[in-house]
């Protein structure tokens, strides 16, 4: 059985809101951000969770933007 942060990491996941959080720092963000948007999982209960898997999450979705930018 998955742990809680695990459960919630998967929910994240599911989630427009690591995409979302790329596209509107158009793929760049500093640590400040960073630290916004784990407060914001918190507020959203997504806690406990993993804030290493969440920001290789973020980086998997940067990855993603880079991609669909470099496409057009």
């Amino acid at each position: 059985m998955p742990s809680n942060a695990e459960f919630n990491l998967k929910r994240l996941a599911k989630t427009k809101l690591p995409i979302e959080f790329v596209r509107e720092h158009a793929g760049e963000w500093d640590h400040q951000a960073w630290l916004e948007f784990c407060s914001s999982l918190e507020e959203k209960g997504y806690t406990p969770i993993d804030l290493d898997q969440v920001g290789l999450l973020l980086e998997q979705k940067k990855v993603e933007y880079w991609a669909e930018r470099n496409s057009k």
